[in-house]
């Protein structure tokens, strides 16, 4: 403890997670203190267009500042009025493009990132913007197309490749995802989250011995991370590497004890080699985890059919079809009849995450049945 010399004691200060202060009902102080210095900004901004009010850069400035703090509204209209005034103001446009986006006008965003383009082509800011919001329009090829020119542009950044891979993953075009992020891997070997998005692909391209590779050095670079043992587990599941498989899920269950999806995936292991007693013992454990596990549940709806348990089959088809409804995709019919275990689907949960984060729905490692090799 600090020794107290008769002024204030000091204090450790400690970066609370935003999070808590929403459970609490309380507002985040660091997000008051942005707030502020935002509003003192464009308070300054103001005053000194009072004096100036056709200052192009002023404008602009503020206009940023309104971006900062959510005013997308405000910064739409001043951006208007800098390209009345300057029908070639690049800044303008690109700023103007961002705030549509923000503010949900996709089209308009669009429209001013193209012209801002036009007016510049070799900003690589303004096709990365272009680029996400193709991507959030669904325009795959587009944005394809904008996060292309953004690596040309610029070779080292990352964030460029980055999400040129997730276009091309959305698109399912694996082999030219596999090409960009070794391109990437080459500028930064030890990120994680992209090696662990190339393994990811190797697994979904059906290059088994090269996803079981990068997921080994997902974990090497973070052996506390029990996504990384989940990926190393289906890899493992995949090759028929029965033994190390299963020591990789519960690894990632010794890791962290209230973590869904290694039970999941153990299950579905054991489902497919027909040790179904043992695969419902896991799914269970994962459904009381993650009541959301729709995969868990559908999976122990088969389980329960094959040992005949059907009222229990039945029960947990009724949770996984509203967790279905839920997020507003269409269950496939309950029926009586038996199935065989080894076309449940196992590996990852779709409820789940990529190791590196980010949406895993329909493209994770281990969603193929895992009897299949």
């Amino acid at each position: 403890m600090a020794e107290e010399k008769g002024n204030a004691t000091d204090w450790v200060t400690m970066k609370i997670d935003p999070y808590i202060f929403e459970e609490l009902g309380v507002r985040d102080p660091e997000q008051i203190k942005l707030e502020t210095k935002i509003m003192k900004k464009v308070r300054q901004v103001k005053k000194e267009l009072k004096t100036d009010p056709y200052n192009i850069d002023k404008l602009n400035e503020l206009a940023t500042y309104y971006l900062d703090g959510g005013n997308y509204d405000d910064a739409i209209k001043i951006l208007k009025q800098v390209i009345s005034k300057d029908t070639k103001n690049v800044r303008g446009y690109k700023l103007l493009g961002t705030a549509y986006s923000m503010f949900n006008h996709e089209e308009e965003a669009i429209r001013e990132l193209n012209r801002a383009a036009e007016l510049t082509p070799d900003d690589p800011e303004i096709h990365f913007n272009l680029g996400g919001v193709y991507m959030l329009l669904e325009y795959f090829p587009s944005a394809v197309q904008s996060f292309q020119k953004v690596v040309e542009l610029d070779p080292t950044d990352i964030m460029g490749y980055a999400n040129l891979a997730a276009a091309y993953d959305i698109q399912m075009m694996y082999e030219e995802e596999i090409l960009v992020l070794k391109k990437v891997l080459m500028f930064s070997p030890e990120d994680k989250e992209l090696r662990s998005a190339l393994s990811t692909t190797y697994f979904n391209a059906n290059h088994h011995d090269e996803a079981l590779n990068a997921a080994l050095c997902v974990v090497d670079i973070d052996e506390k991370d029990p996504q990384a043992y989940c990926n190393l587990g289906s890899c493992y599941a995949v090759k028929g590497m029965v033994d190390e498989a299963v020591k990789a899920f519960k690894k990632a269950s010794e890791i962290d004890p209230e973590y869904n999806l290694p039970h999941t995936n153990l299950g579905s292991l054991f489902a497919t080699l027909g040790r179904l007693e043992s695969a419902i013992k896991e799914f269970k454990i994962a459904t009381s985890l993650n009541r959301s596990d729709a995969l868990a549940w559908y999976n122990l709806y088969n389980c329960y059919k094959e040992v005949n348990r059907l009222e229990d089959a039945e029960e947990a088809y009724r949770t996984y079809e509203k967790l279905m409804k839920t997020m507003g995709e269409e269950a496939p019919a309950s029926t009586t009849e038996g199935q065989n275990p080894s076309n449940i689907p196992g590996g990852v949960s779709q409820t789940g995450g990529y190791a590196g984060g980010g949406d895993m729905s329909g493209n994770a490692p281990g969603m193929e049945t895992l009897a299949e090799e």
